[in-house]
């Protein structure tokens, strides 16, 4: 299978998982195919992106909410699905009073895969979670490629997977969404190189022709 096939389907099976009526399994599989997408050795958008050279733009919110962990005893800020600028802007307009307190949110941040992927989505007491470890861990113990027994390597995480694990998971299911946007650009490329024109990306003798055509002045 060519890698870009297999990135075009591997995106599309994320879309699919990404779903908000995802189930358990659903989410924990997110990880999974987000580990290969972006973070395996060598990952697939990289592979896909050889002859193309897109350069995915990744936008994602900065608030985190306060959870509690083993019966009450722990807590931390967990992203959830604020993570997700789209999800975030819906939650605040159900939530907050109209301007009230908007203005004081920290503003969605962008950025290429390196900022996104080492984003804490995570932070207790001084520590936390960047995006790449959350879904290592989902991915590599919980499932999402295979299961292991072990504890986490994360402390935080350990405390938290008992009683906050749906947030948990809400925050995979974020991350999911936001990579899935981020790549989307490269797939359509990907896709529309294949078709010759007017079906496809269209080649560069008939973009200038377009041009020239534009610049032409008006008849009356």
């Amino acid at each position: 299978m060519e890698a870009d096939d297999l990135f075009l389907d591997t995106l599309e099976d994320l879309r699919r998982r990404c779903d908000l009526r995802a189930s358990e399994y659903d989410m924990v599989q997110v990880a999974g195919l987000v580990r290969r997408l972006l973070f395996d050795g060598l990952p697939l958008w990289v592979e896909a992106n050889r002859t193309h050279r897109e350069k995915p733009v990744y936008e994602w919110s900065r608030i985190r909410v306060s959870v509690g962990g083993d019966e009450g005893q722990h807590s931390a800020w967990v992203s959830m699905q604020w993570l997700d600028p789209m999800l975030n802007d819906l939650l605040l307009r159900k939530r907050l009073p109209p301007d009230e307190g908007i203005a004081e949110l920290p503003a969605p941040r962008t950025g290429n895969i390196n900022n996104f992927s080492q984003y804490e989505v995570i932070v207790k007491d001084g520590q936390g979670v960047t995006v790449s470890e959350l879904i290592t861990h989902y991915a590599n113990r919980e499932g999402g490629v295979h299961y292991d027994s072990k504890p986490p390597k994360s402390q935080i995480l350990g405390s938290l997977l008992r009683g906050q694990d749906l947030a948990l998971r809400l925050t995979v299911l974020a991350i999911g969404r936001i990579a899935h946007r981020a790549l989307e650009p490269l797939a359509a490329r990907i896709a529309l190189s294949r078709n010759p024109h007017p079906y496809g990306i269209a080649d560069d003798f008939i973009m200038n022709l377009v041009r020239q055509g534009d610049e032409e002045p008006g008849q009356d």
